[in-house]
């Protein structure tokens, strides 16, 4: 009958190192998430290095932007009072407006330009704050799993640490008494 026992505690002993196995490769596998999930925020630092950039180069060129505007209202008084010149001038020597006309189509050609140009760093500036926040939001959700994974598996080791030394002195106490008797059992 003790080899029985024996034969069940070895059977028993088995499954255990095989959860431990199965414990042990989760742990590697959440211990390889945790450095996908790093690398993660790896790309998302350089992402947001490259937005801080873009950032930069959207201020830069909105700041030349302003400065264009300035000029551009700056040119326009000075085309307004040329204008005006150019009007008394006709109006005196009879002489066609054709050039004018083509110098204030030509300004507000560019005018409409600039404020497409805008409009198009307005929507990119947009989708990549869009982005930086999903990708903001979703991290702590991820890293919040992870940890409750690794507690949940560290519990579970520690359970199955406890049974393994009862097991075990179990059988130390069985050599040390003898063979077991009838009324013996390992519960």
């Amino acid at each position: 009958m003790s080899e029985e026992i024996l034969l069940q505690l070895v059977d028993r002993l088995g499954h255990i190192e095989n959860t431990l196995h199965l414990l042990v490769e989760s742990h590697k596998r959440l211990e390889a998430e945790q450095q996908e999930i790093r690398k993660e925020q790896g790309e998302i630092g350089r992402e947001q290095q490259e937005i801080r950039k873009e950032q930069e180069e959207f201020r830069r060129i909105q700041q030349a932007l302003l400065k264009g505007q300035k000029r551009l209202g700056e040119e326009q008084a000075h085309l307004k009072a040329g204008q005006k010149e150019l009007y008394d001038f006709m109006s005196a020597l009879l002489h066609p407006q054709d050039e004018t006309d083509a110098a204030l189509k030509a300004l507000a050609m560019n005018v409409h330009k600039l404020h497409g140009e805008v409009s198009s760093i307005h929507q990119r500036f947009d989708s990549l704050e869009k982005k930086v926040d999903a990708h903001v939001q979703s991290f702590p959700d991820q890293l919040n799993n992870v940890k409750l994974d690794i507690a949940f598996l560290s519990n579970n080791v520690i359970e199955h640490e406890r049974e393994i030394y009862k097991i075990k002195n179990v059988i130390l106490w069985r050599k040390a008494d003898g063979p077991c008797k009838p009324a013996c059992s390992l519960h």
